[in-house]
């Protein structure tokens, strides 16, 4: 198996550069596959565990050489990084299309802290007019 590091290294570059998840992962196990059949190849050709390892690593290429490989392939990304105009309007057409329910859903089997918040708030209207009814007396009064 090669080095996990190197894999982890791969992945992550792979899905900063926009690569799709699936495709990550296919490509990191065509990847640990392609390795095994390598070192298993170097091995029975009477290297050394190391040397096969090593031999593989050679065969297999860097990293950096494989990214660069998979992200030349822009079919590979996902839709959000092809098309970010697209995925841009599709977030926001949910975003205000889900605005307006959310307070429905919220209130939805609340009908007593509803009854309690409504109380409140006219409480607070009341309490607020008569203030500015009161404010308004003593400026006319003056």
């Amino acid at each position: 198996m090669p080095d996990r590091a190197q894999f982890e290294a791969l992945r992550l570059e792979l899905q900063r550069g926009g690569i799709a998840k699936v495709y990550v992962e296919r490509t990191l196990r065509e990847l640990a596959d392609h390795f095994d059949d390598l070192e298993r190849a170097a091995l029975a050709s009477g290297s050394s565990s190391e040397e096969a390892r090593q031999l593989a690593h050679a065969q297999l290429g860097s990293a950096r050489v494989i990214a660069s490989a998979v992200l030349a392939r822009p079919e590979l990304r996902c839709w959000s990084r092809r098309w970010p105009t697209v995925a841009l309007c599709v977030r926001s057409a949910a975003a205000i299309g889900v605005l307006p329910a959310l307070p429905v859903l919220y209130v939805a089997g609340r009908s007593d802290d509803i009854a309690r918040w409504g109380g409140a708030i006219g409480a607070a209207l009341v309490l607020v007019g008569s203030l500015y009814s009161v404010l308004d007396w003593m400026i006319m009064v003056e």
